[in-house]
């Protein structure tokens, strides 16, 4: 186990045309960037940000199954930033605020199982409704121009991934958006497993004192979001071992207290970077996709640097570390129903 471990930490997938994706990524990334760097709104750039991971969906398919599979994700990221405003308003804080979170995470993964899209799970749904869910409450005003560039920008991500069906040799091949029934979906063990992943990380991202509490939940998925108990101990710890290294880089990057079109730049670099290698090595990934989240987000909210990078760690680490806790006690469950011995 130890050396396959090691074995898929260092291994490379085939490149697979993943210049395609990235480049989709970062045009869907980039344009609405560059227009709010026009228009002087560099606070708006996390919520650009969130609407254009619609984009990330569907990579390996064609058009029209990749606009159905966009489109669906699309509507479900900006729902999802909608539910971290409201959130925000939420008495009883940060309870009822990682309640609500927590109902993004098992909606995003039904949702997931219904339509099957790629990558698994409801990562980045939570993403998006955790950095606003605790965030400061915004006036209806200021949350109307969130979802509206949200919006905005998963609509254009999902024009880009449409417009490989004007290339010449386009190949269309359509796709049932229903993968499963609702029904089925709902009563699979992804549900459940997230559904109780969630539930013992919050309590304990608060008893440890994380400030972004929403990150905890996002680690704590990520192992989830790939079948086989060796692929989930493997990505939980390219996770962990990603996250670390990407801090270093995040470190470098703060420091250097970028103006808004270096920021745009960046970000633009970071995100198409990470969908070339994402599929290929998911921690080498990492070393992109954590300065990413980090650098952007400073420009909704400021934080001291070397606090949050602790905070990012140490909520990276909570999370993983609970996901694996409840799979292992899920496995033994399963292995004693089964009749097999725990040894």
């Amino acid at each position: 186990m130890q050396g396959t471990l090691v074995r898929e930490l260092v291994r490379f997938e085939a490149h697979a045309g993943a210049h395609r994706p990235a480049l989709r990524c970062g045009i869907s990334v980039g344009v609405p960037m560059l227009v709010l760097l026009a228009l002087g709104r560099l606070d708006l750039l996390g919520a650009a940000t969130f609407g254009a991971f619609a984009a990330i969906y569907g990579r390996n398919l064609t058009v029209p199954a990749r606009t159905g599979v966009q489109a669906v994700t699309g509507l479900g990221l900006v729902a999802s930033v909608a539910v971290g405003l409201l959130a925000a308003h939420l008495p009883a804080s940060p309870w009822l605020a990682l309640l609500a979170l927590v109902g993004v995470a098992v909606a995003g993964t039904i949702g997931g199982e219904v339509v099957g899209w790629k990558p698994g799970g409801p990562l980045f749904f939570v993403f998006a409704a955790g950095a606003f869910a605790g965030a400061p409450p915004l006036g209806l005003a200021a949350s109307l121009q969130v979802v509206s560039v949200a919006a905005g920008s998963a609509g254009f991500a999902v024009l880009v991934g449409s417009a490989g069906a004007l290339l010449p040799g386009h190949v269309r091949r359509r796709a049932p958006l229903v993968a499963v029934p609702l029904r089925e979906a709902v009563r699979r063990e992804i549900v459940l497993e997230v559904l109780l992943t969630c539930a013992v990380t919050a309590p304990l991202a608060v008893l440890l004192g994380v400030e972004h509490l929403y990150w905890a939940l996002v680690a704590a998925v990520v192992p989830l979001s790939v079948p086989g108990s060796r692929a989930r101990v493997t990505r939980g710890v390219m996770r962990i071992g990603g996250t670390l290294g990407g801090l270093a880089v995040a470190a470098v990057l703060l420091a250097l207290h970028l103006p808004g079109w270096a920021i745009v730049v960046t970000a633009v670099v970071l995100q198409t970077g990470a969908e070339l290698l994402v599929m290929r090595n998911y921690a080498i990934a990492l070393l992109l996709i954590t300065p990413l989240a980090l650098v952007v987000g400073t420009t909704m909210h400021p934080a001291d640097t070397a606090t949050l990078l602790t905070d990012r760690l140490v909520a990276t680490v909570v999370g993983v570390l609970v996901a694996l806790a409840v799979l292992g006690l899920r496995g033994r469950a399963r292995a004693r129903r089964a009749g097999y011995p725990e040894g």
